[in-house]
């Protein structure tokens, strides 16, 4: 799977991060109302961040790639986010995912990046079931996630957590894009 040095939306561009991305990034995963509704670990050195940005970057050059990439603003560069997605150990699903700094929720830009997101997966790697598990009380990704047209699916147990099942097949994207 290539990753692509960027993708562009009317008011973003989805680019792989890069050494200068180190301050901004660690901001962002030192913030625990950012972490809180991830996956990520709180990174509470920098030195932590340091050595997860390296490992991505490596990755991106590699057989097996980190798709995990930088959400900025088109206008003046500004990171605002994380975005990216992977194949799920447990199901065929592969699991998109995004999060954006507080003061940049609520202004169409996590709908803009997943809408984006999705077609390429779609339309590039040929990706058939693209899925989000999030928390019940993570109204946001709920909604966002019917915005961008996924179907809910039900509450799973994922790693003894409960979450919101989504899934959009290639097959619906495709009928309805």
């Amino acid at each position: 799977m290539k990753i692509p040095q960027s993708i562009n939306t009317e008011r973003l561009v989805i680019r792989r991060y890069v050494e200068d991305d180190l301050d901004r990034l660690h901001l962002f995963f030192n913030n625990e109302e950012v972490t809180s509704s991830t996956d990520m670990p709180l990174h509470r050195s920098i030195e932590e961040t340091k050595e997860f940005l390296d490992i991505l970057i490596q990755s991106y050059n590699s057989d097996e790639p980190l798709f995990a990439m930088a959400i900025s603003k088109k206008d003046n560069g500004e990171v605002i986010g994380s975005c990216g997605f992977a194949p799920l150990e447990f199901s065929q699903d592969t699991q998109v995912y995004y999060a954006l700094e507080p003061e940049f929720r609520g202004k169409g830009y996590a709908t803009e990046a997943m809408e984006k997101m999705i077609e390429y997966m779609v339309l590039v790697l040929d990706i058939n079931r693209i899925a989000v598990y999030c928390s019940p009380e993570n109204s946001n990704s709920i909604n966002l996630a019917k915005r961008v047209g996924m179907e809910y699916q039900g509450t799973v147990k994922v790693e003894d957590r409960d979450s919101e099942y989504f899934l959009l097949t290639r097959e619906k994207y495709l009928s309805v894009n």
